[in-house]
Parts: structure tokens; sequence; C-alpha cells
């Protein structure tokens, strides 16, 4: 394999408070599956067996399968054979929701590619996504494939710790410019942690580009308005600070109290330097309630520079 899928099964412990929340059949979790394609419209649409099975679906529609492997984000699959994963609708909960793929989640991603294409920023990259519509959005599926390099799941660097100190400290300067350069530009990306992957020089390759929000832009707007102070507090302080700077600094030991300084006043400084209007409390979505509306929360530590 191209690409080093084993790696995507070593996650964060705790992740979300709603991690424990999955109804994918257990086979398809952790190892590898056949992925059933079925003819929709004279087009071949790959379809995840358990909403194959969702659907009721006949085994005698099946015109192709494929051997895939799973990865962190259940509904997107690794096809080492063609080297793309697929993303697919999952019409079953985890964590917060049912995972199916709607229309207007294809449309969020072609509108973030074409915007994140006009504005690069160095050692930052994004997979480009080709979306597939069917008349039925249980058939609709993106394709992303995977660039020419060596990447890993960042994932697998805070929880496996095999890599050294600078390396994660160098990525995550990197994920903190980035993400303040794109804010600045008016795009909000959402750093879940299993939505970066790094390479051995400490470049970033960001995959899922629905979710990428933006105050400004109409289609990339969320589904409940807010300003964009609350958009800067929700996506950065969650993403960012609570899930990956908290679990980073759990995980790894070796990290001190002079680079969680380092870090508080490089955040400071991009803050500084763009102008942007964070707030001074910070915003999360309820740990009690599997709504996904965000509320005013205490100020994260690494915001806090008093």
């Amino acid at each position: 394999m191209k690409y080093g899928v084993l790696r995507e099964y070593i996650n964060i412990e705790g992740y979300s408070p709603f991690c424990h929340v999955n109804e994918i059949s257990p086979a398809y979790q952790k190892t590898p599956f056949m992925l059933p394609f079925v003819l929709r419209n004279g087009r071949v649409c790959p379809v995840h067996p358990d909403t194959f099975h969702d659907l009721g679906l006949d085994k005698s529609e099946i015109v192709a399968e494929r051997m895939v492997y799973p990865t962190s984000s259940f509904r997107t699959v690794y096809d080492p054979k063609q080297n793309v994963f697929l993303k697919v609708p999952v019409l079953r909960r985890i964590t917060r929701g049912i995972r199916d793929l709607p229309n207007r989640e294809l449309i969020r991603s072609n509108r973030a590619g074409e915007l994140l294409s006009k504005i690069p920023f160095e050692g930052f990259s994004f997979m480009p996504e080709e979306c597939h519509f069917a008349d039925d959005p249980n058939f609709n599926y993106i394709k992303r494939r995977l660039p020419n390099k060596e990447l890993l799941p960042w994932f697998y660097v805070i929880s496996s710790q095999k890599f050294d100190k600078e390396f994660e400290l160098n990525c995550v300067d990197k994920i903190i410019r980035s993400w303040m350069f794109y804010a600045s530009k008016g795009l909000l990306l959402e750093y879940h942690t299993q939505n970066i992957l790094v390479s051995p020089n400490a470049e970033l390759c960001y995959r899922d580009l629905s979710d990428v929000r933006s105050a400004t832009d109409l289609v990339l707007s969320p589904d409940k308005p807010s300003d964009l102070g609350d958009m800067l507090a929700t996506v950065f302080d969650r993403a960012v600070c609570n899930q990956n700077l908290n679990h980073l600094f759990r995980y790894d030991k070796r990290l001190t109290q002079s680079d969680r300084n380092s870090i508080k006043a490089l955040i400071a400084s991009e803050i500084a330097y763009y102008g942007l209007p964070f707030p001074a409390y910070s915003m999360d979505f309820p740990k009690d309630s599997p709504k996904r509306v965000a509320q005013k929360i205490d100020l994260v530590d690494w915001r806090d520079f008093r």
C-alpha cells in the first residue's frame, strides 16, 4: 500500500465526549472489507456495507467489489489499489449524528476547494475532492486521490509517541500559522485531528473540505448563523486548542511549560498580526447533549494572555 492506512486505527482515547457512540458494525471498523458498488442512473456508486443493509438493497445489484480499509473517519475508506479515499454515506450514528452525505456537503466541498486553491500557504496543501452527485443522496460519494508523498495521520503522531518533540512542535507551528492565515482570508479550517495529515518534514495536508466554514461566503456559512467572533472561538478553540493542543500535551510528557508558553505566544502574535476579532470567551458544543449548538464557555488557557 502507498499509504500507511493501518496507522489510522491508532486514535486518541477521549477524543470527544461522544466518541463512544458508534453504530458502525464491528467488522467494518478496524479490518479491511469488501466495498460493494451498485449501478444508479447509469453510474457505478460505492455503498458502505452497513448502508447497503439499511437500504435493503439486494446482492444481485452489486456490479463490482473492492477491498478497502476503514480510516479514523468510518464513512471514509482507503482503496489501496487506486490509492484513493472514498467518502460514502453511512446511515448510522457516530458521535453526534447520522453520517449521511447530503448534497450540501458536496457543494461545500467544491466551493472550499475553489477558494483554497486561490490562496496558497507555504507548507500547507489540501486533498482535492472529486464530488459525485446521485439522484438519491444515499448514493453520493467523494473521491480523494492521495499525493505522491509520504503522509502520516496527525492522530498517529500524537498517540503513537514515535516522533521527536521538535517534529511535533514544528507541526503545531504550521497548524497554528496556517489556520490563522486562512482565517484572515475568511476561511475557517475545521482542524479536527483526523482531518490533518503531516509529512516527515512537518508539511500539512488537510482533508475533508466540506467542513470548511466562512462568515462571508454563503455556501460555506454555518447552518446556524453566527458572527465572526463566535465562529473563531468555536472553530479554533474547539478544534485547534481542545482537540489538538490539549491532546498533544496530554500524551507527550516531554513537552514543558516553556513549550506551552511559546505556543501561547505564537497564538497571541498571530491573532494580533491579522487583527482577528476573537472574543474574551470560548465556544464549544455541550458535552452532555448531542445537539451541535455551540455555547459560550470559559476562555481556553491557550488564548488567556493575561
